[in-house]
């Protein structure tokens, strides 16, 4: 096993990877397994985070935010973390990955406090009658500017389109789908509206002239749709990173997800 407390073990990795600048407070890094990959933009602080390699050839990839990440991620053998740029992100954010699959989470997103993501269930569970396992696990795909609220528990297969809304104390049940520009709410997750979005505006801190002047917002900058060669799929893209060996699939998802900049790449329209 090798273990990161401070930006000191690093140079000590003999059988892992961490590529890019770190700050860590009262943080820990651990790998179990081998050729693993912790890739890091610079300006990086991780605090009370604890970020576990339990298998072989995972990437956990942490792009840019102003504050600090509070984490608890596992990840197992042959899987993926992604987590894009400009996130609010509450404390902690739980990340559970296993049987090889992926959580890949887009950019400008507010995630709250307490919220988890698992792609298993603890254990399987088989159909009676044939013998067939019925909860298979899956990757979990969060698109851009998503406002998932507090407390919210994402299960395996879950894909939660840009623009969409997850309402406080929630529960996305498996392979659930949440459309763009949809507010959910409940438990498990139900259908509240569509054809919706937010802005990051804390109304906390409105005075009554900035409610006054937040009762309408005139713009479509948070409205996304389908777009023929543009828009991205997720299974395609899930299958494409479950094959590719680690160093691979590092350069597959930058050149996807982080040089990728259009609009409705996340977009997510089924009814």
């Amino acid at each position: 096993m090798e273990t990161i407390k401070n930006t000191g073990d690093i140079n000590s990795l003999k059988e892992n990877k961490v590529i890019g600048e770190i700050e860590l407070e009262n943080s820990e890094i651990k790998f179990y397994g081998s050729n693993n990959i912790l890739f890091c933009d610079s300006g990086i602080k991780l605090r009370k985070s604890h970020i576990n390699f339990l298998g072989n050839n995972s990437i956990v990839y942490l792009s840019y935010t102003e504050k600090d990440y509070v984490l608890e991620i596992y990840v197992r053998h042959n899987s993926t973390v992604f987590i894009g740029k400009n996130n609010e992100i509450g404390a902690p954010l739980n990340i559970n990955v296993q049987e090889s699959q992926n959580v890949i989470i887009g950019e400008d997103n507010v995630i709250g406090n307490d919220v988890f993501l698992r792609t298993i269930d603890t254990y399987p569970i088989f159909d009676a009658n044939n013998g067939e396992r019925i909860n298979d696990s899956a990757s979990i795909f969060i698109g851009d500017h998503v406002w998932i609220d507090h407390f919210n528990y994402i299960s395996r297969g879950a894909k939660i389109g840009s623009g969409a809304i997850v309402g406080i104390h929630s529960f996305i049940a498996p392979l659930e789908v949440v459309n763009s520009n949809t507010y959910v709410m409940g438990n498990p997750a139900k259908e509240i509206e569509r054809d919706v979005f937010f802005t990051k505006n804390f109304v906390g801190t409105f005075t009554e002239e900035d409610t006054q002047n937040n009762s309408i917002y005139n713009s479509d900058v948070f409205i996304f749709d389908f777009v023929s060669n543009e828009t991205l799929s997720m299974n395609n893209i899930d299958n494409i990173i479950k094959d590719l060996p680690v160093e691979d699939r590092l350069d597959f998802i930058q050149k996807l997800f982080v040089k990728n900049k259009r609009k409705n790449r996340f977009t997510i329209v089924e009814f």
